[in-house]
């Protein structure tokens, strides 16, 4: 094969070619061989066509990348300047073989004639099984990459799942808190109305304390056996009770006032007659006896109207002390029952706030059950892409022990192509890091060395 078919193998084929050549010159190499066909084809999936391990070339800007990463030394005049030496076909690209060629100073003749070795129809063979193990490699990552989603995804919902179990406690909590207010707002809304109903208890039997009263002074007067003195004591009393309201009792006040007018009225009339009397008094004995009788009569009323004067003053201040005391009964009554209706209000509103609390914490229940029943479906699925990783793992340690030993057949039987076989053990090395570790063929602790 020409130089110029050589270098449109792919990485991997360009690598192999050129450490089969020159085996015995460069194996110490081989691993450095490697790693410059890795970065090639890591180089590749970032350029323009993204062939990757496909590929056989770097552009331009691509190779002076390669360039500036793996001869670090080299300035960048001389990068530029190793690039145009590189450069054999003068297609403005980089060949991993012409690379190879710069860095180990030889010429595309040295190449193309290079030994690959007698063993071809061997090499073919485990080509063949190397490329049925990395279809099973290829399908233990699938499986890895799904096994660790569905990891992911199980982690995520459990964490989603244990978030919404704390907020859910949370508001259990909450909604224990407003029940509970609720409950002592209900307990002081009834001390409240058993506050109010004391007072209205008091009222009414003030109220029927009056009634008693005035039902009393009735049928005083209405007793023939009561004296017409005590009858008219009554009448009066009675009229004084009537007059006003029956908790402010107002009006006896005036009423005592007005009977005070009157008996001073009478008094003035009495002066009069007795003036009068004191004139005829020379001329009617009889007269006069009279108005001496009526004179001590209206001394007697007089006293009796002082006297009366006197209890009415004394049951005007007891009237207004009771009327002070109802009205302040009453606007307590008021009071309370404002107080008793706000607190109704606000254990309504404690209320609504509980039942709201409890739908909320019934839907956050409900929506816990169902992240739950999602977490075991997705334990099941992970569980399954566990045990479809143990069968890959299992298919591909059973293919890496054949090529293990086709490797060793191949050895032990001379004329070796070491490059090929270097990179089919090497490949094997990579793939043997998936394996779980119970399981690895290699101490990868160790950097990996080819026996020939």
């Amino acid at each position: 094969m020409s130089f110029a078919e050589l270098t449109q193998m792919n990485y991997k084929e360009q690598a192999i070619w050129f450490l089969n050549g020159f085996w015995a010159e460069i194996k110490d190499d081989a691993e450095q061989l490697w790693t410059w066909q890795q970065h090639f084809v890591k180089l590749d999936k970032l350029g323009a066509e993204k062939k990757g391990e496909d590929g056989c070339e770097l552009d331009q800007f691509w190779s002076a990348k390669f360039l500036e990463d793996m001869d670090k030394a080299i300035t960048a005049k001389e990068r530029k300047e190793a690039l145009k030496e590189i450069d054999q076909d003068n297609n403005g690209k980089m060949a991993l073989l012409e690379y190879c060629l710069w860095k180990y100073k030889k010429t595309p003749a040295q190449i193309e004639t290079a030994p690959q070795g007698d063993n071809k129809a061997l090499i073919a063979e485990l080509q063949q099984r190397m490329d049925a193990l990395q279809v099973s490699l290829d399908d233990v990552m699938s499986k890895l990459e799904a096994q660790k989603a569905a990891l992911a995804e199980c982690q995520a919902a459990r964490a989603d799942n244990e978030q919404k179990l704390a907020a859910q406690k949370i508001a259990v909590q909450e909604s224990t808190s407003a029940v509970m207010k609720a409950q002592a707002a209900t307990d002081a809304l009834k001390a409240a109305e058993a506050e109010l109903q004391a007072a209205v208890d008091a009222l009414a039997a003030e109220e029927a304390a009056y009634k008693k009263k005035c039902d009393d002074l009735q049928a005083k007067i209405d007793n023939p056996a009561t004296s017409g003195m005590q009858k008219a004591k009554a009448t009066n009393e009675l009229a004084q009770f009537k007059s006003e309201d029956p908790l402010p009792l107002r009006r006896a006040k005036i009423t005592q006032e007005a009977a005070l007018r009157k008996a001073q009225k009478a008094a003035k009339a009495a002066e009069a007659a007795t003036a009068a009397a004191e004139e005829k008094k020379a001329a009617l004995v009889e007269a006069e006896r009279a108005l001496e009788a009526t004179a001590a009569e209206l001394a007697a009323k007089e006293a009796a109207l002082a006297e009366k004067k006197a209890e009415a003053e004394a049951k005007k201040a007891d009237l207004e002390a009771k009327q002070a005391a109802a009205e302040a009964k009453e606007a307590e009554l008021s009071a309370k029952k404002a107080e008793a209706e706000q607190k109704e209000r606000e254990l309504e509103a404690k209320k609504a706030e509980a039942e709201q609390k409890e739908r909320e914490l019934e839907a956050k229940k409900a929506e816990a059950e169902e992240k739950e029943r999602e977490l075991e479906a997705k334990q099941r699925e992970l569980e399954k892409a566990v045990a479809d990783l143990e069968v890959a793992y299992t298919e591909l340690g059973k293919q890496m022990d054949e090529a293990q030993q086709a490797l060793k057949e191949i050895k032990a039987k001379g004329g070796v192509a070491h490059g090929a076989l270097f990179f089919q053990e090497r490949h094997l090395f990579e793939a043997d890091k998936y394996m779980p570790t119970s399981k690895q063929r290699y101490d990868h602790k160790k950097p990996f060395v080819y026996q020939e």
